[in-house]
């Protein structure tokens, strides 16, 4: 969305034909929480869904795939009838790039550096008057609970 020079191509005009845009993901810099208020784009709610960045590795670290159909399987939550190998095809499942722990855990420096202090900006704005709310959901509860805090916390 941001180009070089700051200004968010695209963004404010697709958010402008939406009745109730959602942002999953974004803005992650606060430069482009900036731009997004520069292009007077209103915020109302700003939604932190807290995971012990351990959990995170857990969670990404035991995902396997199975190339060819994008089956996903987990070692522990969801896992393969025999290990490693994909229940329908009985090809071996691969552990992607972006899910092993290194990857996962250099992702999480950069969110921690660039995205989680996003947080309190929003929680500053709010003080200084802005109308949006901050709300943080367990992220570590079960699906069901987690989409129960998830639409209270936007309604």
């Amino acid at each position: 969305f941001q180009a070089e020079d700051g200004r968010l191509d695209g963004l404010v005009t697709g958010v402008q034909t939406c009745a109730l845009p959602i942002f999953d993901g974004f803005p992650r810099t606060i430069p482009q929480a900036e731009a997004l208020g520069e292009a007077r784009v209103e915020i109302d709610v700003v939604l932190e869904i807290e995971v012990p960045d351990d959990e995170i590795v857990k969670r990404l670290g035991g995902r396997r795939v199975h190339l060819d159909s994008g089956r996903i399987y987990h070692v522990s939550f969801n896992p393969p009838r025999v290990a490693n190998i994909d229940d329908e095809t009985g090809e071996e499942l691969v552990q992607r790039e972006d899910d092993r722990e290194e990857t996962v855990r250099k992702r999480l420096a950069l969110y921690h550096q660039q995205t989680k202090p996003l947080v309190d900006f929003y929680k500053q704005m709010a003080l200084g008057g802005a109308a949006v709310r901050v709300t943080r959901v367990n992220g570590v509860d079960s699906v069901d609970e987690i989409r129960l805090k998830i639409l209270s916390a936007l309604s």
